[in-house]
């Protein structure tokens, strides 16, 4: 299965840094999904729901805030300035 590196930065450290099936974010122009294999693309992230699809498959889901998300050569990067889990005790 291919899988890509996700890493979310906030200003309080990275709540996120492993491999991921999938990611789900909103830019300000609508929700965009990537996946392994994606172009190289950047965007301005808004406001609302983020998902992880984990590499074990697992979902987790998270209130995201503002920044950008850059994915490059199956590398993907979301520097926000909120980000928090929503789905578990780990926030």
């Amino acid at each position: 299965m291919a899988l890509i590196h996700l890493t979310i930065v906030t200003p309080q450290g990275k709540p996120f840094d492993a491999d991921a099936q999938r990611v789900l974010v909103r830019t300000t122009g609508g929700d965009v999904s990537i996946l392994p294999k994606h172009i190289d693309y950047a965007a301005a992230l808004g406001k609302g729901e983020a998902r992880v699809t984990e590499a074990d498959g697992s979902v987790r889901r998270a209130e995201i805030e503002g920044g950008i998300l850059h994915v490059a050569s199956d590398q993907v990067q979301v520097i926000t300035h909120h980000f928090k889990w929503t789905d578990d005790a780990q926030n």
